[in-house]
């Protein structure tokens, strides 16, 4: 009996923090259907199970063309049958490697896999682990973005994480001879997953760097949850009474379900003209590819888009900042400790 993956986005990923800061190579499709099998491990659990996916179910969730996984499902299953997983002890020296599968099997539009065994430490009767949504990481483009998210959500609760630029190159497996420049890495991996983290999952990344004798050696990297952001965004509306009737109608005339402040981002930028924030709705509903309605409508109110989105460059609203608040400042001023 096939694995039913149509609601796979909302299964939790539980991995131990072990395997989180292990060196391995994945291709983007290979990183998916690796959590993706974890997505499907129950938290009690006491052994693996070999998971069956129909494959027209696996190119939906996987976000790939028909002919692309049908032409490579071959050569994935036997990368993915050969790829190695090393947890490397750096005070002694010690490491070990492990497989990630140990059954591959495509059978008539059905294609099963099985965990190794071997990995049954690092997902079954966890103590020290992370958990995460799978839908968190469906939309990734990159293949280190897996990882520098895993590696940071680890650290959520802390709400910050410093990494070595070596640890960076040694957990995410990037040989010395790519991107040997500091630079290079920068703008291939680190900006590149912060921002795919920042627009796709459950949490907002920030970073600085670090030197030493004028060299960087390391990145602080600045983690919050958008989840407890939820929270303090309504403290921001219930402060602005008046505009309240405004932020229903805004939530109420977009299909896509928003925050109250994300409604009040989209009033402001309009300048509290209802009539330009469904002509501007109208041109988004043109186009599916919009990953941010938010952002998306704040950029048109302001730049005024006149035309069809689809000969409007995606670049220039994707990279929208939401407006800053003194949240802290705010809840204060609710609570009546501020004047």
């Amino acid at each position: 009996m096939e694995n039913h993956i149509e609601s796979a986005k909302n299964n939790w990923i539980y991995q131990s923090n072990k395997l989180i800061e292990a060196s391995y190579t994945l291709t983007v499709i290979e990183q998916k259907l690796i959590r993706l099998l974890a997505s499907m491990i129950k938290k009690d659990d006491t052994d693996f199970k070999e998971y069956k996916f129909k494959t027209k179910d696996l190119i939906k969730i996987l976000n790939t063309s028909d002919s692309r996984f049908y032409r490579d499902i071959d050569n994935i299953t036997d990368l993915l049958m050969q790829r190695i997983i090393k947890i490397k002890d750096i005070s002694n020296g010690e490491f070990e490697k492990y497989h990630w599968v140990d059954v591959a099997k495509y059978k008539k539009g059905v294609l099963i896999l099985k965990i190794n065994k071997d990995l049954k430490p690092f997902y079954l009767s966890l103590d020290w682990y992370t958990k995460y949504q799978f839908k968190n990481i469906m939309q990734f483009k990159s293949t280190y973005s897996f990882r520098m998210y895993e590696l940071l959500k680890q650290y959520e609760k802390i709400g910050y994480r410093v990494i070595t630029i070596n640890q960076i190159r040694s957990m995410l497996d990037i040989k010395k001879n790519k991107y040997p420049k500091y630079a290079n890495l920068k703008q291939k991996v680190i900006k590149v997953s912060i921002n795919e983290i920042n627009i796709n999952t459950d949490l907002f990344i920030d970073y600085e760097e670090v030197k030493e004798s004028r060299k960087i050696t390391s990145i602080k990297f600045y983690i919050k949850s958008k989840v407890q952001d939820k929270a303090r965004n309504e403290i921001v509306v219930n402060l602005e009474d008046k505009e309240s009737g405004y932020i229903n109608e805004v939530k109420s005339i977009l299909e896509e379900e928003i925050t109250n402040l994300q409604a009040k981002q989209i009033y402001d930028a309009a300048k509290g003209n209802i009539d330009l924030i469904k002509e501007k709705y109208n041109i988004a509903k043109e186009n599916n590819n919009i990953k941010s309605i938010v952002a998306f409508m704040v950029s048109a109110l302001k730049e005024d888009y006149k035309e069809s989105i689809s000969k409007i460059k995606v670049d220039r609203f994707n990279d929208f900042e939401q407006r800053n608040y003194d949240f802290e400042k705010l809840e204060s001023q609710l609570l009546g400790w501020v004047k």
